[in-house]
């Protein structure tokens, strides 16, 4: 008669570094502040969809105020990447890759749809509205005018201004997105909003007046 093979002994789960919790939490707070609003999501549901007490949500994010500061950060991240630098690209892929125009289309419909509710629960929430313009658009602004600065010093562009340029850039990128999320561009494929962004950086670096385009 052969005897039953031993159980393993089990070992204590393993318990994820706080780090990657946080970047878990941030992402499901973002994906439940597009379905339900800032007001609609409650710590309840974040902590639940996240699998967690609320005791380890709030040791992590102590208020739901500073989640959304956190979500805002992570989705700055992900409208601009100024990576190394790209020094060495030519410009045009440069700011294809700063401005991440070959993203892939549920990235971007989530980036879009993030866009949208935040600017529009903004207009009732001014701390909400703070909180974009420092955290998201204002910080970012900083980085892209800090990278056009370089680029001049390496004489590979030639601007006056490269705040106010940095703030153009992103009105024709960011309103982009955001006109486009409530109804305006209607792209119909990935491909024709990068034909969209691909003109823009041409024209941006190229001009319209006769003579300005290269040959």
């Amino acid at each position: 008669m052969t005897k039953p093979k031993p159980k393993g002994k089990r070992g204590r789960p393993k318990v994820m570094p706080d780090d990657q919790r946080r970047a878990l939490i941030v992402a499901e707070a973002e994906k439940l502040f597009v379905e339900r609003g800032f007001n609609g999501t409650s710590t309840e549901q974040i902590a639940a969809h996240c699998q967690i007490s609320k005791q380890t949500l709030y040791r992590l994010f102590p208020c739901k105020i500073e989640l959304f500061a956190a979500v805002v950060e992570s989705h700055r991240l992900s409208m601009i990447d100024l990576g190394d630098g790209y020094d060495d690209l030519p410009l045009d892929q440069a700011l294809a890759r700063i401005f991440m125009i070959g993203l892939d289309q549920p990235s971007y419909e989530l980036r879009a749809a993030f866009l949208r509710a935040a600017h529009v629960e903004s207009v009732q929430h001014p701390e909400l509205r703070e909180i974009l313009r420092s955290r998201g658009g204002e910080r970012t602004r900083t980085e892209l005018a800090a990278w056009l600065d370089r680029q001049c010093a390496k004489g590979r562009l030639v601007i006056d201004d490269p705040d106010n340029t940095a703030h153009m850039l992103m009105d024709m990128f960011t309103g982009a997105v955001i006109f486009e999320a409530i109804g305006g561009f209607g792209w119909a494929t990935r491909e024709e909003r990068m034909a969209h962004f691909r003109v823009c950086i041409d024209t941006f670096l190229n001009g319209t007046l006769p003579g300005s385009r290269r040959s």
